[in-house]
Order: C-alpha cells, then structure tokens, then sequence
C-alpha cells in the first residue's frame, strides 16, 4: 500500500485482537469468554506444527475486534488492507459482510465505509479458514499451511477521490522506465484513481520524480476527467529524464515519484503516494546467462520461506528484514521468494541492498482441472505482479513449480491431466507476459526432465528452473553437471536456471566419514563444495539459488528433525550452518575467516590420556589459514575451494582455538572455544566422568544440546575398550543409513534413527563399581517413504520383522522375552534403564539373546555412579 500522508491517513490494527478456532457468531457479545486475545501477526497452527500428532490444525477459525472509526482530516472514507490471510477471508463489520478474499500470500484491500458508522466503535470480523480447497493453489507443497493473519493489517482513510484500492491490492500507481539496449527514454507512470462522487470531476495529477536524497529531479502535471457514475479512471504520464543513474546489485541507486491527486478547482490535495523505483535494464541469454545494466551477472543466491523457530510464519517486518540482510552479508546477489509472494519489506530490502529477486505464486505439485483454478491462480498472478510491479530488484515472475512431482491420485487419464497442466501454465505465462512485458516467466521442474517434455511444458516459460538434487535424493552427485550439460544441448535456445538444490543438514549431527542422508554438517559441505564450482563452471547458466536460505516448517516431513526442512544454509532460528559460512567465504567481498562448526559447544573423540584429536573446519577466502589449539601451533593449511581443513589435537575439558590469516594485506583472526569429552581407548584407564553414549548402527556424532552431552558412533569391541559384538547397522533403501521416520517420545531422533541389528553382545571393560545403564530401542521396520524424493518417487519398502529377545547383563537375566512391538509400537523411544556392578575386573557385559527374529539396540548410555 502507498505511504501515508496528506489526504490519506493509514495506521495498524495489529494490537488486541480476539481468537478463537472453530465457528463463531457474528452478533457482538453472544459468546463471551471463549476467545482469547492475541496480537497480529498471527497464526494458530505456531504449536500444533511441531508436536508428534499427525497433521495440523485446517479448519475455521475468527478474530473480532472493536476499532474507533471517526474522520481524521475530514476522511470519507474508510478501508481495511491486509498484507496477507491464509488462505480465505471473510470480512465482517457489525454482523454485515464487507467483502472476501481468496488465496495466502498476496494483499487485498476491504471497503468499509458502507458498513461502518463514524464516529463510533465498530466490530470488525474476520473468518479464516486454511481448509483444503481444490480451487485454490497450492494443493500440497513441501511446507506448512499456517492459517491465520499472518501480516500486518492496516486502516486506511481517504477522501472521495482516491488512488485505486481495489486495484488488486495494489497502490494505484505503476512506475515503469522504457529503454532500448539501455538507452532511457524516461519515466512511465500508470495512474488509476477511484472516484465515489456522482458528478463529473477534473482533477490535477501531478507526478514528482525524486532522487535518493529526496531532491526533485522532474515535475509533470496533468488534468484527468471523472466521469459522473464511473468509479475508475486512469492516467499515463511520461516523464523524460536523461541519463539516469543505474540500479545495480553494487549500487542500488532508487528514485521516487511523488504522485499527488488535486482538486482542480480548489487546489485541495486529495490523495498522495510515494513510489520508488529504479534504473536498470536486464537480459537472460541462452548461451551467456544474465545480464545487468549490459554487463554479465551470474546470479547466486537462495530460495527463501518465510518461517521462523516458534514463529511459524507470522514473523516481524524486523526478521524479514534480518534474513535479506543475512544473504546480502553472505554475499548473495539473488533471492527466489518461494513459492508465494512474502511480506512487503523482503522485496523493499531487495531494492535498497542490490538483491536480483524472482516472486511466483504457489501453483505447487499438482493443478486442478476446473476453471475455479485456473481464475484463482490467475487472479493471483495479478495480484502478484500489480503489488509488486515497481520493485527494481525483481527480473521474474514464476507461474509453476514441480507440477508433475505429485499428479493427483484421482487422475485416471494421465495424458490429459498433462495436458491441463500445460493450458494452465501458458494461460498463466500468456496473462504474465502480457501484464509485465519487461520481465521474464520461469517454471521450475524437479529432475523428471522426459516427463516434463511430454507433457509440453519446456517450451512455455522464457526461463525454465531446474531443482535438482543429485547426492542428496539421487546418489551420484555428478549427475547434475551431465544434466545440466545435456538439457542445454537438447535445448540451445531456452535460458536456465538453477532454482534448487541442496541437502538436508541438522546442525547437531557430524560424521568423519560423512554420507549421503547423514543430515551431517560434513556431508552438506560435501555437498555444496560439489555443487558450486559446477556452477560457476557454466556461463551459459543464467544462475542458481540453494534451497533454502533457511530451515523451515513442513508438518508433513520427518528426517533428523521432524516436520522441518532442514535443507537451509541457517537454521530456523537462523543459525549459521557450516554451508552458510562456506558461501559466505567464495562470495562475500571483504576479507572473511571464521572457524567452523561454531555451535558445536559439546564434542567427544576417543582418545588417550585425556588427549584425542578432532577434525576442524575453517572457512576463508585468504590463500593459507594458520591456527593454534589451546596457544600451541597446528600449522598453516591451503584454502582449498573456500575451506581448509585441520586435524586438532585437544584435550579433555575446555579448548580454545585460534585462526589467523591475511587476506589482500589484511591480518584477520577468529577464535572458538568448545569443550570436548575425551573416553579413554582404555577404559581401565579411567571411566569417563560424563558417562559414555554411544549410537548403534550410526557413524555419526549427535549433540544433545539440551543436556550437553556429545552421542558418539559405534565401535567394534576390543578388549580392554567398549564396543559392539555381531550383528550389522540398519540400512534403509538405497543403503541409506537408519530411518528417516520420526520417532514419538523423544526430540533426539538421531539417537533412536538408528540400530546394530542381529547385536550378540555391548561390552565394556570399565573398572568396578556401581554403573547405570540406559538401553535405548526403537523398533524401525515400519519406515517412512522418503519425503518429496525429487528424482524416483519411490516408497520405502520394508520388511515387518517381530523382535523378541532376552537382555542378559553379567549372566544375570534381566529382561525375559521383551516385545518392544507389544510394548510400545514400532517408531517409540524406549529407555531401559538397569543398575549393575561391575566386580572382579569383569566390566560390563550386556548380551542380547534372540527368541523370534533379530536383537536390536539404538543406543547405550553408561554412567558411573
């Protein structure tokens, strides 16, 4: 919506709402004392999204509040603009219904003034609902659904005569600025103006280009004709202005008209507006990318969702604006908004930091045949591209993503639903072309490439996105230069790009050995140091964006951290993962070194006589990094493609690591101080006072952050050590290691992920004493399919094995035929907890004896009392 200012009065009514989930009446008063009250931005599902229950809260829901409606300034008129209500609104004011809105993620503006006495408080209503509705995209998606008024809501007064409000919830007001290979030919203004008199009315528009210091650059005035009983006119103005200065992901140069409506007769200002805007002129070009002002410009960036950690998605304007500055300081130039246009300050931020950004609506997995969707998405295009029009920093609109990944199950006739898709996408791409002829369409495709050619839909963007996931759904992480090699030969003429890729990363999980699906900090490295260097090998590639800035909620998803995506460079909480800092190093202009796995507070290694070694990361774009641990030298290391890579002797207790380099004649330094549990190889040696946890079947460490321990993985028994005897780890699918299910009863799914099936034995030669010992179980033969598998569509078949088995600790018998199925069910934590001396130099022996089927054992945990 446009600024506030003379002639208009626009304030939040974000405070002291009132809730409730489910119906409610509509008369003032008749059910008190079942709302609650909560402040805007809101949603109900913040809880419900991240609890162990399957699905999330989609239903009905309303808020109320009582607003003082009077006439500031001689207002006669009065309106409500919501930046955002997922997914359908219904806008009541004193019982009378003022108008609706279909679809989540755009704006849309209500007149009151009809249902409204001034003067007086009026109850305003808003029913909400986040209910499937095959008529309204997206029909499923990789994220969370939240309902509610997620967005600032906003009252807006004016006079008779106005700038549009129901312009698709747009300003009223288009800036465009026409060039011809960058020659500019001046500034284009599209005016629409509302009018509720019922007389013929001439007014003066006058339109003010500004520079960035507010100083007037160039005034045109214009008078416009109202038509007595017609609600609508519009006006077009040019403005010449020569050689302007250009908006560049350098230097993001902005103008601002100034547009001002007058009555003609009186010189009274009805309405104003400010609009800013830049110069600045791009091509894609199939054979040599994007480029910018007519230079090339290869665009790195990510994808972004708009969730934060107990947020949901009814975050602050503060933490939109932290997260386009977290990529700004990374030293991305791009940001997909994805897969819905966001609050209104993440593109304003684009324009003011030089961020190239693309906006879709959420036409997400699949279409529906009617013509109800079809006139949905379309008027959401509109408002899509009306709202955001005037942003310098957007190139593309994006009209589809993924739509072949999920082809609904009632689609009998597979050729044809083909077939609607691919009207669906041209009607879409047709309606965007002819709306913005500057800017470029895009639709992403996942790696079904033969499908998607079938189905006709390659030739309708002018830019096709390609999300693909080699070395994360697919095994061979090579294959994704040879796809992209291969589809730019078959497809000489089409611009692409890179919309997705990346891999699932929990900041508490490592491997030294990392692989695929290990969730590790290691294997995300592993990953994306693949990954980039591929990219910037091919100039014909327009660009590519890393799904996903940052984690995200979607409830339907299990993985390491249930319910989450956790693909993002940042956490939900916006922690910076190692990938993070590893782009941070090859794109940030400014000399930049920092010591990795930063938030691994609690490590463990095995070592002798309180010493071990660990493997450190640090991240730099100097050409040799030199580090110390505990002020004893380690020794200067290569950077190799942003990394180098130390092995670092530390010691049992709290250890301080320092990194120095000098990057373009510059002395930078980093230090990191982390506390390490050394277990002794030996553990006659001495039993480790922190106890020892270990997971079975696992090459990963896990942190328990919350009780400060640090999981390690299993070993073969030696004597004198700890260790496993027999049986071997559970593999899902695809040699994948442990389950991606979710594990009910515990927040530390890594630990119960994964087994040693078939065990005989967990022995430790500690020394004597009184021990406790936990034995944790899950039974993981009913595993989940992988979720939103990009490549092969396959589910996880898995055989349904019924463990019984006996647990014998020092000969002594202590659980006789323990059925974990009959017990707690397949996918529960279990703990089995038993207190044992060790005597007579025996250690602790803990034999599993099968009766039906396989032993099993998750993990184990050993504490000396």
């Amino acid at each position: 919506m446009a600024s506030g200012a003379a002639g208009r009065t626009r304030y939040s009514i974000n405070e002291g709402w009132q809730f409730r989930f489910g119906e409610a009446s509509r008369s003032s008063g008749s059910d008190a004392g079942v709302w609650q009250r909560v402040d805007l931005p809101h949603t109900w599902n913040v809880d419900d999204v991240d609890d162990e229950a399957p699905g999330y809260l989609r239903g009905r829901a309303c808020y109320k509040k009582q607003v003082m409606i009077d006439r500031p300034q001689g207002a006669e008129r009065v309106y409500i603009y919501f930046e955002g209500v997922n997914q359908e609104a219904h806008v009541y004011v004193n019982g009378r219904l003022a108008g609706s809105h279909r679809g989540g993620y755009t704006a849309f503006c209500v007149d009151l003034t009809d249902c409204v006495t001034f003067g007086k408080r009026n109850e305003l209503m808003v029913e909400v609902t986040n209910s499937y509705d095959r008529s309204i995209a997206p029909l499923s998606a990789d994220f969370t659904f939240f309902g509610g008024i997620y967005r600032d809501v906003w009252i807006v007064y004016t006079s008779q005569i106005h700038l549009a409000t129901d312009d698709y919830g747009s300003s009223g007001v288009l800036v465009r600025t026409p060039h011809t290979d960058g020659v500019f030919k001046g500034v284009e203004i599209l005016t629409r103006i509302n009018s509720h008199i019922s007389r013929r009315k001439t007014v003066r528009l006058v339109h003010t280009v500004l520079d960035a210091a507010g100083a007037e650059v160039k005034s045109q005035s214009a008078r416009v004709r109202l038509e007595a009983g017609r609600k609508d006119a519009s006006g077009r103005t040019v403005i010449g202005i020569s050689n302007p200065r250009l908006w560049s992901v350098d230097d993001p140069y902005l103008y601002a008209v100034r547009t001002c409506i007058y009555d003609a007769d009186s010189g009274k200002l009805l309405d104003e507006a400010m609009t800013r805007f830049g110069f600045r002129w791009f091509r894609f070009d199939p054979d040599r990318g994007f480029w910018l002002n007519g230079k090339p410009l290869q665009l790195i960036g990510t994808s972004r969702h708009q969730d934060f950690y107990k947020k949901g998605n009814a975050l602050s304007d503060d933490l939109h604006i932290r997260d386009v500055r977290k990529l700004k300081e990374m030293g991305g130039n791009f940001l997909r908004v994805a897969h819905y246009p966001q609050d209104p300050t993440v593109l304003e931020m684009c324009d003011r930091l030089g961020i190239i950004a693309s906006v879709e609506i959420p036409v997400v997995n699949a279409v529906d045949s009617g013509e109800a969707f079809l006139a949905n998405c379309r008027n959401m295009e509109m408002e899509m591209i009306r709202q955001n029009g005037n942003h310098p920093s957007v190139v593309m609109w994006g009209i589809m993503n993924e739509t072949l990944l999920r082809i609904p199950k009632d689609q009998t006739d597979k050729e044809g639903y083909l077939a609607k898709v691919r009207e669906i996408a041209a009607a879409l791409d047709a309606t965007a072309r002819t709306e913005d002829p500057e800017r470029y369409t895009f639709l992403a495709i996942h790696n079904a490439i033969p499908l998607y050619r079938r189905a006709g839909l390659l030739d309708v963007p002018m830019v096709l996105g390609l999300n693909l996931y080699q070395g994360w759904y697919e095994a061979d992480v090579t294959g994704f230069e040879r796809t992209l090699d291969r589809l730019h030969a078959q497809y000489p003429y089409l611009p692409l790009m890179v919309t997705e890729y990346g891999a699932g990363v929990d900041p508490r999980i490592h491997a030294d050995q990392p692989e695929r699906f290990d969730f590790s900090q290691e294997y995300g490295l592993v990953y994306h140091r693949h990954y980039y260097p591929e990219i910037r090998k091919r100039s014909y590639l327009a660009g590519a964006s890393v799904w996903n800035l940052n984690d995200f909620y979607s409830e339907p998803r299990v993985d390491a951290v249930p319910h989450v995506n956790n693909k993002g460079l940042t956490g939900l909480d916006r922690e910076e993962k190692d990938v993070y800092l590893y782009y941070k190093a090859l794109l940030a202009g400014g000399p930049m070194l920092r010591i990795g796995n930063r938030h691994w507070a609690n490590r463990a290694c095995v070592g002798d006589g309180g010493r071990g070694v660990i493997s450190l990361p640090v991240f730099s774009n100097a050409e040799t990094v030199e580090l110390q641990a505990n002020g004893q030298r380690v020794g200067r290391r290569k950077v190799d493609n942003g990394v180098a890579f130390f092995t670092v002797p530390v010691t049992d207790g709290e250890n301080l690591m320092a990194a120095r380099a000098v990057v373009g004649g510059r002395t930078v330094s980093d230090a990191l101080t982390f506390r390490v549990q050394v277990i002794p190889r030996n553990l006659r040696q001495g039993f480790p006072v922190d106890g020892l946890h270990v997971m079975l079947g696992s090459t990963r460490y896990f942190e328990d952050r919350t009780d400060a321990v640090c999981w390690l993985p299993e070993q073969e028994y030696t004597v004198g050590s700890w260790g496993y005897v027999g049986g071997e780890p559970y593999r899902r699918s695809g040699g994948l290691q442990g389950t991606d299910a979710d594990i009910r009863g515990t927040e530390n799914d890594p630990v119960y992920q994964t087994q040693r099936r078939g065990i005989r034995s967990f022995k430790a030669d500690t020394p004597d004493g009184s021990y406790l010992v936990d034995l944790h179980f899950a039974v993981l033969q009913q595993a989940d399919p992988l979720a939103y598998n990009l490549t092969q569509g396959q589910r996880e078949v898995s055989e349904r094995e019924r463990s019984v088995f006996d647990v014998v600790v020092n000969g002594d018998m202590v659980f006789s035929d323990m059925d974990l199925v009959e017990e707690a069910g397949e996918l529960q934590a279990v703990c089995k907890r038993i207190a044992v001396q060790a005597k007579k130099g025996q250690g602790l022996d803990i034999r599993f004896v099968p009766k039906s089927g396989r032993t099993i054992l998750n993990a184990i945990r050993i504490y000396r009392e």
